[in-house]
């Protein structure tokens, strides 16, 4: 289960390059937003997931919900201006560094050693990845891609907050309704052309897109139940690798030595701390799952 969610995950690059220029970039993060509420609606009513928010709670739901904001058009746009496995190193990255630091800042966790050589080899990997690439690939969509490494790393983060609580049904629908009703005025306002459904190579693009999404993420949840956590996160990261693949095998991306490199570090310092947890079966962690 986790390896199809890690499959599902790494095709988000695939499905944007797909979509290319013919979406614009927030028309195409509501409509997303609309699909998949109109499939994770219905289930959380019935299964009458929604409890009242208490007043306490609302300040980190509100917290994660900022991060939310700019978790989906920033990523976006970086595959379609960046090689897939580059812009998945640079977002990976950022990712990891965003939830120790928010982890070890606001939610009381402690930074062990494998942390810190994990935090350190996330940093090294990044200044290899983003400095020896400006040369070849535009800086804004590395920056936007660094951007959506931070939104989803804080997002994933201080949602731990909330799932104390809540259910990751509720935090989820919560997510998508923003992502809607931001996107969608924003994509009105930038004058971004409204397209119609139609049965085109865009649209199933779009279909899957939404839907990858939705089965990825309810894969790694159960996933998780069945394996040790530092296992389900090894078995994760090969989304990254899968991102690569994809952009090497589907649309000739060139990955230049010292980008592959960088991203090897990046992997390298993302499955340190779950190599710990293995070894050390007391002291294990549970992984930050997947961005949604």
């Amino acid at each position: 289960m986790i390896l199809v969610s890690a499959l599902c995950f790494g095709s988000y690059g695939v499905w944007s390059r797909l979509l290319g220029q013919s979406f614009g970039v927030f028309y195409q993060g509501w409509v997303r937003s609309a699909v998949i509420l109109a499939f994770l609606l219905p289930i959380t009513l019935l299964s009458r997931s929604f409890k009242p928010i208490r007043k306490s709670d609302r300040k980190w739901f509100l917290i994660t919900m900022l991060f939310t904001v700019f978790s989906q058009a920033p990523l976006y746009f970086a595959f379609n201006h960046l090689p897939l496995g580059t812009a998945t190193f640079i977002f990976y990255g950022f990712f990891l560094i965003t939830s120790y630091v928010i982890g070890w800042l606001f939610l009381s966790e402690k930074i062990t050693p494998v942390k810190i050589i994990s935090f350190f080899l996330s940093f090294a990997g990044l200044l290899l990845t983003f400095g020896l690439s400006l040369a070849f690939f535009s800086i804004g969509a590395m920056l936007l891609a660094a951007l959506n490494g931070i939104a989803s790393g804080g997002e994933v983060a201080t949602s731990k907050k909330s799932t104390e609580r809540y259910s990751s049904l509720q935090l989820t629908v919560y997510s998508w309704i923003l992502i809607l009703c931001t996107h969608l005025p924003i994509s009105l306002l930038a004058r971004e052309t409204q397209l119609m459904p139609a049965f085109n190579l865009e649209w199933f693009a779009m279909l899957a897109y939404a839907l990858t999404g939705l089965g990825g993420f309810w894969l790694v949840i159960e996933g998780f139940r069945h394996v040790d956590a530092s296992i389900g996160g090894l078995i994760g990261l090969l989304e990254i690798i899968f991102s690569l693949l994809f952009g090497v095998m589907l649309f000739d991306d060139q990955i230049t030595i010292s980008v592959l490199l960088g991203g090897l570090i990046i992997i390298l310092a993302a499955v340190l701390p779950d190599i710990y947890a293995w070894k050390h079966p007391r002291e294990k962690p549970i992984p930050p799952l997947p961005p949604l």
